[in-house]
């Protein structure tokens, strides 16, 4: 797998005595070099997660603008079994740029993915570097954000003016339906989290709706309702409701929980993020309204991700298109609120 000694390519210290400390514990092993590292175990690990290669393939045999490339292995020390794998790459600015990241199907929601992370991270710190750079795929995108690593517009300045400098240059990929997150790489190693029980995921601090809006890459508009957009591309928010049409106007006893005591948390791996209250729910209370950007028909087609978006009941549907209101769908994906975050898993 190791390219020779004069070739200009990056020599990862797979072999740091604090990387092995790290995962030595846990039977795991690194194995860092060319595009046979990991074998191919590793290559039908990194083909199959990012589907069609056409625009990286040659990240994937390390050619082209990644002959400077490594791949980084992580390994079951016994079995020698591939859990995760990457290909990882030193851009100028000191940036570890990380193209191909990928788990294992069989191995995910065990915590290799972020062995793998911490690795990578512990490598970038004893290189001297001082930002990472991903390109995650949507399926990707929740672990990179329990990793600390956000899309361009949430990154601190340092790490926006990394990754700016790095585009202009044309020095970072992007690749087809992937987007591009960063995070400073941390001055430490930590031992990786293995699978959470329940327990330990109870213990888990949730998020408040500032700090889910900022990790989760959205706006939060609570405060100021669901929004329209207009044919000029200004947003035009909902009027106020009159007082007859208020929920808290009908029933005195109708109260809603107050936003500052809901959170978003981390439900583990199976069940991703969730919305849970700070205190219990009395069975008199609206826990949150569902805000976001109001779309016709015609424009939640269009949409390329309805993951979040809902629509109106039947019967409402039904009012509105009487009235000639076109609004059908709510989409919080990029402007909405914690409800966001409701599962019903």
């Amino acid at each position: 797998g190791r390219r020779p000694a004069s070739s200009p390519a990056l020599q990862l210290p797979c072999d740091d005595a604090a990387i092995a400390a790290l995962l030595s514990p846990r039977k795991l092993a690194l194995d860092c070099g060319g595009a046979s590292a990991g074998g191919v175990e590793a290559t039908k690990l990194l083909k199959a997660s990012f589907g069609s290669l056409s625009d990286n393939r040659a990240a994937l045999d390390l050619t082209g603008p990644f002959k400077d490339a490594e791949r980084a292995v992580l390994l079951d020390s016994e079995t020698r079994h591939v859990l995760a794998a990457a290909v990882v790459h030193v851009r100028a600015g000191s940036v570890l740029e990380v193209p191909l990241f990928a788990t294992a199907k069989k191995f995910r929601g065990q915590g290799f993915g972020s062995a793998l992370y911490a690795a990578l991270a512990g490598l970038g710190r004893r290189l001297g570097l001082q930002t990472l750079v991903v390109s995650a795929t949507d399926e990707s995108r929740a672990f990179w954000v329990r990793q600390g690593l956000h899309a361009k517009t949430f990154c601190g300045a340092a790490e926006k003016s990394a990754m700016s400098s790095l585009e202009q240059r044309g020095l970072v990929t992007s690749f087809q339906n992937t987007t591009l997150m960063a995070a400073p790489i941390p001055q430490g190693l930590e031992p990786p989290p293995l699978a959470l029980d329940q327990r330990d995921r109870d213990r888990l601090p949730g998020l408040k709706a500032r700090a889910a809006a900022s990790t989760h890459c959205y706006e939060d508009i609570n405060d100021k309702g669901s929004f329209w957009v207009a044919a000029d591309g200004s947003r035009q928010w909902r009027a106020p409701y009159p007082a007859d049409e208020m929920l808290t106007g009908v029933d005195p006893n109708v109260k809603w929980v107050p936003y500052k005591e809901l959170e978003a948390f981390f439900a583990g791996p199976t069940r991703g993020w969730g919305l849970r209250c700070t205190r219990d729910i009395k069975d008199t209370e609206f826990v949150v309204e569902i805000v976001g950007r109001c779309l016709s028909f015609e424009e939640y087609e269009q949409l390329e991700d309805k993951t979040y978006a809902v629509g109106f009941p039947e019967n409402i549907s039904e009012a509105k298109r009487a009235a000639g209101d076109r609004l059908q769908y709510i989409d919080p994906k990029t402007e909405g609120g914690l409800w966001r975050f409701i599962n019903d898993s």
